[in-house]
């Protein structure tokens, strides 16, 4: 199942990406990359993945930017999964108790190292009410 050693993990998958020694594309880095995008959502590491972003764009630009464009997809369509259920969850807590339940989701959901996250900013701008989405 796997060791749950999340962090290190992150440390190592980035010191993979960032290391000078292996500057030659392989399709093995963009497997890499993907697994570190995962586990920065997971962990809810924004400065991580953007740092892990410019590090894959500089290995990857030149030998294989459809390679860049595959990850950088794959990050929008996580982060867009990610909004979406955050926004059901906010809509199934009702029109009542909205400003309440996005604290709850935010509080559960985790923070960033400066204390706001990718999640709690689209929250923050987002309305339960349709009449006021407009």
């Amino acid at each position: 199942e796997g060791i749950h050693q999340n962090e290190a993990a992150l440390t190592l998958l980035h010191d993979v990406l960032s290391s000078r020694r292996h500057r030659t594309w392989s399709p093995a880095y963009e497997q890499i990359m993907i697994a570190y995008l995962d586990l920065c959502l997971k962990l809810h590491k924004a400065r991580e993945a953007k740092d892990g972003l410019h590090q894959y764009r500089n290995l990857a630009q030149s030998q294989a930017p459809g390679s860049l464009e595959k990850v950088i997809r794959y990050l929008l369509e996580k982060a867009e999964d990610k909004c979406s259920k955050a926004k059901a969850a906010a809509d199934a807590a009702g029109a009542d108790d909205a400003p309440s339940s996005i604290t709850n989701i935010l509080s559960i959901d985790g923070q960033d190292d400066d204390g706001i996250g990718p999640q709690a900013i689209l929250l923050s701008s987002m309305s339960t009410d349709p009449a006021k989405n407009q």
